[in-house]
């Protein structure tokens, strides 16, 4: 079950969402903390043609067209206002990932100071097939949605419409009528969104989801916590309460994998008032988090890191671009038994006090038995074997040996001003100027001028100190967008935002000026197609490298009775596919690159019975 070195064990993020067989994508409502642009697009090859993320598809801008294409309009991500990541090399297709992106930005607790974090990592999707079946899906991780290696836990489970209403569904319907009340009013189709999300919250009251698990059976508890009055109360769960709430509290064993930590929390599972006979705590953390534990706080626990050469084996570029970056352990998950019980709590929440106390997060319980899971089981699997085996990729540890993070301060200093600035009022205006250029005006309502901040438009090399007001001038069509970059600078340390500012003035071209970047020629557009027709996207894949090898696509007129005799085949077997042709003739008005022929002839098939025509 957490075997790190079985196959059996790993997930693919992809393929957690990828549709059930015979069915597609109807709607998709995700969140996560952080958010990488290009994981989003990633997404998309998953969710609308059911390959891989990682495939070389990926790399593919016309395959990618027309994954971003079929998914665009069904998709929603929530995140953390400012923490979308800013890619190294923004594509043009970023631009399409645009009205997928919803940014929250949740208002500060006057009471202790800080903001909490919008920190769930979920998914809440809707399937449907052509004998109008609905299947759904509920995902549940401690990934958030970008490149990131570090390990991590998920937990999904599917679900069918039944005559009843199931309870254990509610919380997921409580945390999306609380993501509904999260789209601003100003939004771009904000209204059309709250619209989507309320249409599936109706179709979840009748929807039962099943586990289908040996060891768990039906026994699980979906726990919203930070939603308001629908939220769970996790303090008052048997896994945190103290003496003064529950005598549950008591416990044989504790098993406890979290990447940050509290030393509160931390302390208050050391408690001597939780222990039963022979009593054991494990605590799985980064070596970087024991500075946070004084040696009393933890004095009951084994602890245990990541060993160094798992932490630097594989080293990549950060989204800071400042270096290299480690992997590290990301998951979280809390393993109690008590007796002959078990619960399992898997999901975004860390062992400390803003998780608990104040930040929006999802998690999932399960109970099962010690038969099936308990502590040394669950051990034995995270340490592919035993605590002191040669396999076993965590080392035990001991207070003293925290490696401090000497810019983890800075780092928070930086964060926190782009958070204020997330919160604060803004508004931008595009007007064109000259021919094909524009100008952007944006305001910042109550902030200082501040030249350790800078602003640029998305994917133009422009930057301003951060002001109230900002014009930005001469900029292409394809430079214009509700996203924003931000950077924010202490000395020799930088980060690198985007933030999203709500912009009238748009040209509705805009989306056209990019399907025109990237089927910019008739070998691109017989690509295209060919994507869309294909059986198989990777071996389409192949077989697009072997034509342009072969150089048929500089005489793309050849190919023009290859696409026609496909188009007739999928017309009589699966004729909605050609619905997705459309998009690109309505983008699309050179005859250069779409020949009238093709035009004249793809509207026969339209016309045809057996295929449904849609504009």
């Amino acid at each position: 079950m957490f075997k790190p070195n079985g196959n059996e064990d790993r997930r693919d993020y992809g393929q957690l969402l990828m549709p059930p067989d015979g069915f597609r994508l109807e709607m998709a409502v995700g969140t996560t903390y952080s958010l990488d642009l290009e994981s989003l697009a990633a997404v998309a090859i998953s969710l609308g043609i059911s390959e891989d993320m990682d495939s070389e598809l990926l790399q593919n801008p016309i395959c990618m067209l027309h994954a971003l294409q079929k998914v665009s309009d069904k998709v929603m991500i929530f995140c953390e206002a400012g923490q979308i990541k800013m890619p190294e090399n923004p594509s043009v297709l970023s631009l399409l990932v645009e009205k997928m992106v919803i940014p929250v930005a949740l208002p500060k607790d006057k009471k202790m100071g800080i903001y909490p974090a919008f920190h769930p990592k979920t998914w809440i999707l809707s399937y449907y097939n052509d004998a109008g079946e609905r299947r759904y899906r509920f995902v549940v991780m401690s990934r958030n949605l970008t490149f990131d290696r570090s390990w991590d836990v998920s937990f999904a489970m599917d679900g069918t419409v039944e005559r009843v209403r199931d309870k254990k569904t509610a919380p997921i319907i409580y945390f999306l009528k609380f993501l509904t009340a999260q789209i601003p009013d100003d939004w771009r189709e904000a209204a059309g969104k709250r619209s989507s999300i309320r249409g599936l919250i109706r179709e979840l009251q009748n929807v039962s989801f099943s586990l289908d698990s040996r060891e768990f059976g039906e026994d699980f508890e979906v726990l919203p916590m930070g939603i308001g009055k629908y939220g769970y109360d996790m303090s008052r769960d048997v896994l945190f309460c103290d003496e003064k709430y529950t005598a549950d509290s008591t416990f044989n064993e504790l098993v406890i994998m979290s990447p940050f930590l509290s030393g509160s929390i931390i302390e208050s599972f050391n408690q001597n008032y939780h222990s039963l006979t022979e009593c054991k705590r494990t605590l799985i953390t980064r070596r970087s988090e024991l500075e946070k534990l004084k040696p009393e706080q933890a004095d009951n626990f084994d602890i245990y890191v990541l060993r160094d050469e798992m932490v630097d084996g594989e080293d990549y570029l950060s989204d800071e671009s400042v270096g290299k970056s480690r992997q590290d352990i990301h998951a979280k998950i809390f393993l109690r038994r008590k007796y002959a019980d078990t619960d399992l709590y898997v999901g975004s929440m860390n062992a400390s006090h803003a998780a608990l106390h104040n930040n929006v997060e999802m998690m999932v319980r399960l109970r099962t038995k010690n038969r099936y899971l308990n502590g040394e089981t669950f051990l034995k699997d995270i340490f592919c074997g035993p605590a002191d085996g040669d396999g076993n990729p965590f080392e035990k540890v001991s207070i003293p040996d925290a490696i401090p993070e000497k810019e983890e301060d800075r780092r928070k200093v930086l964060e926190t001003k782009i958070k204020e600035i997330c919160r604060l009022n803004k508004t931008a205006c595009a007007d064109e100027t000259d021919a094909g250029k524009y100008c952007v005006r944006i305001r910042i309502e109550g902030v200082k001028k501040d030249d350790s901040i800078m602003i640029a438009p998305f994917r133009s090399v422009q930057r301003k100190p951060l002001n109230e007001k900002m014009v930005f001038e001469n900029l292409d069509l394809l430079k214009l967008s509700e996203f924003y970059e931000i950077t924010a600078m202490d000395e020799d340390l930088k980060l690198h935002r985007v933030i999203m500012i709500p912009t009238t003035g748009i040209p509705e071209e805009r989306d056209s000026a990019v399907v025109n970047s990237v089927v910019k020629d008739r070998s691109a557009f017989v690509e295209y197609v060919a994507y869309v027709l294909g059986d198989n996207y990777l071996s389409t894949l192949m077989e697009e490298k072997q034509l342009q090898e072969s150089g048929l696509y500089r005489q793309s007129g050849d190919a023009m009775p290859a696409l026609y005799e496909k188009m007739l085949r999928v017309s009589l077997e699966e004729p909605e596919r050609l619905n997705d042709i459309r998009y690109v003739l309505d983008m699309i008005t050179d005859t250069d690159i779409i020949p009238q022929e093709f035009r004249d002839t793809y509207e026969i098939f339209c016309k045809t019975p057996k295929i449904p025509a849609k504009s």
